[in-house]
């Protein structure tokens, strides 16, 4: 059981299967349990590009899909205006709904019947559901329970929560009926033709985009805002190394944080940053790095807890875009800047088998004080990649009861993500849904998946 505990783990620290994929039973806890888990850092991976201009010009670059006998699915531009209550989507879905019809399209008449749903459009909406190939499903009866205890609720998370639960918990994670989820990564910036684009915060646009490098260095190195420059940091890792975006853009970040947080950075996340900048990436580490690291690890993580900056890129975002609390939650997400515990690990477990037995248990306890400061957060990647590194700081001291503790707490996380996956919270096309629970989860994302797993109420 340890090999396989190990080999599930590595996988996990280093990035783990595919997005999607189930990986082997784990037995934790006393209990065979088989779980799926999604990629680590998947939140930084797979970012589709930007639609930049309003209307029918925000999805140019998706390029028209045709459809075919053997595909019902609208196309994936119809999708993503339907999942931001684009009012352009009704007239893609009346192309897929209108005579001449190939056969009937159950995708398509449940997808325009959220987005009447999401523009109060009841009748309409109820009329689509009627139609014999969506009217006994499951996700024809969600949204009528939806729709009335809407009327009832202070709210849609809430309304679409207790419908869920009403219904028995309905299993919507293989829906053949729902579109693919709308991720955390996903950007998707609707502006008015008028909106000049240096407007928005600089992490709303794909950097390359037309133009983007003429003002976008300006705007680095003018911008004092850390957690801002923090997600552009992030945003910038996870493009191409030869891309001209991270190699103008990269070394102006950098350059900025160092200008503002100094000889002596506030937080373990910005520390860290320097840290491990100051060391070639290929370097083992030495007793002195150790003796560098011990007292950068009593530090808070980061400083701009992520509700509040949530709160700034909504306030900023609001009058400018579709989805403003999307994209704002994207921000807060990159400013978390977990990417700097992966690196962490990484060269730890490089450097772990050229350190003598005192200084591997020292390197142990280190990574375990930044997995807790990591924990001290509220996000699930901070929490996950707290726990991997104290999971790997726990083997490293060769202290199997912490070990096992956070094990079993990754194990736990990986079920309060697997219930909401069930909810099919995600895949559902109700922009007005998704946009109001991204304060709770930018607040508190623990108890927002907790809730769904049945282990607290929803906030």
């Amino acid at each position: 059981m340890e090999a396989t505990l190990k080999v599930i783990m590595q996988k996990s620290e280093d990035g783990g299967a595919e997005p999607g994929s189930e990986q082997p039973a784990m037995v934790a806890g006393g209990a065979d349990k088989r779980w799926p888990r999604r990629r680590l850092l998947r939140w930084a991976l797979g970012l589709v590009p930007v639609a930049a201009g309003g209307g029918w010009a925000a999805l140019d670059w998706l390029g028209e899909r045709e459809a075919s006998a053997g595909d019902e699915r609208p196309s994936q531009r119809t999708t993503w205006m339907c999942l931001a209550g684009h009012r352009g989507a009704y007239v893609e879905l009346d192309n897929w709904l209108q005579p001449p019809i190939r056969k009937p399209n159950a995708p398509a008449r449940l997808m325009r019947a959220c987005l009447y749903l999401e523009h109060g459009s009841l009748d309409a909406m109820q009329r689509d559901l009627m139609w014999p190939e969506v009217t006994h499903t499951p996700e024809a009866r969600l949204l009528l329970e939806l729709t009335e205890r809407r009327s009832q609720s202070m709210d849609w998370r809430h309304a679409f929560f207790e419908s869920w639960d009403a219904l028995g918990r309905p299993d919507f994670s293989k829906s053949t009926l729902l579109p693919e989820p709308l991720e955390d990564a996903h950007v998707l910036v609707f502006i008015n033709d008028e909106q000049p684009l240096q407007g928005l915060p600089l992490l709303t646009v794909i950097p390359g985009q037309e133009g983007f490098l003429e003002w976008g260095p300006g705007q680095v190195r003018a911008s004092d805002s850390v957690p801002l420059l923090m997600a552009l940091r992030e945003r910038l890792l996870v493009l191409e190394e030869l891309s001209p975006a991270r190699q103008q853009l990269l070394p102006l970040a950098e350059e900025r944080l160092d200008q503002l947080t100094g000889s002596a950075p506030p937080t373990l996340q910005l520390a860290l940053r320097a840290f491990l900048a100051e060391r070639p990436p290929e370097a083992l580490f030495q007793r002195r790095d150790l003796e560098a690291l011990e007292p950068l690890v009593t530090l808070a993580w980061k400083q701009t807890a992520s509700e509040h900056f949530f709160q700034q890129m909504h306030e900023s975002l609001k009058d400018m875009l579709l989805l403003p609390g999307h994209h704002a939650f994207l921000l807060a997400t990159w400013a978390q800047g977990v990417s700097l515990g992966q690196e962490l690990q990484r060269r730890a477990r490089a450097s772990a088998a050229h350190l003598d037995e005192d200084d591997r248990h020292w390197l142990g306890r280190l990574l375990w004080e930044v997995g807790a400061r990591l924990r001290e957060q509220h996000s699930r990647l901070e929490l996950e990649r707290g726990l991997l590194l104290q999971v790997y700081g726990s083997e490293l001291t060769g202290h199997s009861p912490t070990r096992m503790e956070s094990i079993d707490l990754w194990v736990e996380l990986g079920r309060w993500e697997e219930a909401l996956k069930r909810s099919g919270f995600k895949r559902w096309p109700l922009a007005s849904l998704h946009e109001e629970a991204c304060g709770p989860r930018a607040r508190d994302e623990h108890a927002w998946l907790q809730a769904f797993a049945g282990k607290a109420a929803l906030p």
